[in-house]
C-alpha cells in the first residue's frame, strides 16, 4: 500500500499527471470529481506520513543545543590549543561549542580547533 502511494505520488510531483485541482463548472463530471478527490486524499496522506515521522522529531531534538560564547570581560584570552599544543590569542565573545565538560576545564570547538578553556570564561547565552 505504501510503496503505491509513494509511486503515484511520484508521478505525480514529477509531472506526468497533473491534480485536477481546477474543475469547471460547465464540464463537471464524476471521473473528474472522483479524480480530484484521490489526488488530494494522495497528498494529504502522504504529508501526514511525512508529519507523523519519528526521524523528523529526532532530528528536531538534535538541533536544539545550548549556545555558548567566550567570555567578554577581557578583549582577548591565550588558550591552549590541544590538538598543537600551543597558545592561541582568541578574540573575546566569539562563539564555542562544548566537547568535553570538565570541574575546572572544559574543551570545545573553536572554528577547525579544540581549546581548553576555563569554565568561568564559558558564557551560555542559551538555547537554539
Amino acid at each position: 500500500m505504501k510503496d503505491d502511494i509513494f509511486k503515484k505520488l511520484q508521478t505525480l510531483l514529477s509531472g506526468s499527471t497533473k491534480l485536477a485541482t481546477a474543475i469547471d463548472p460547465k464540464e463537471k463530471n464524476e471521473e473528474d470529481i472522483d479524480l480530484k478527490e484521490k489526488n488530494e486524499e494522495l497528498v494529504s496522506n502522504f504529508m501526514n506520513q511525512i508529519l507523523d515521522s519519528t526521524w523528523v522529531e529526532e532530528e528536531l531534538k538534535n538541533t536544539c543545543i545550548q549556545n555558548y560564547f567566550l567570555s567578554k570581560k577581557e578583549k582577548s584570552y591565550w588558550l591552549l590549543n590541544t590538538q598543537s599544543k600551543v597558545l592561541m590569542n582568541i578574540k573575546g565573545g566569539v562563539e564555542i561549542i562544548p566537547v568535553e565538560i570538565g570541574l575546572k576545564d572544559s574543551v570545545c570547538v573553536i572554528g577547525y580547533n579544540l581549546f581548553k578553556i576555563p569554565n568561568e570564561l564559558m558564557i551560555c547565552a542559551g538555547w537554539n
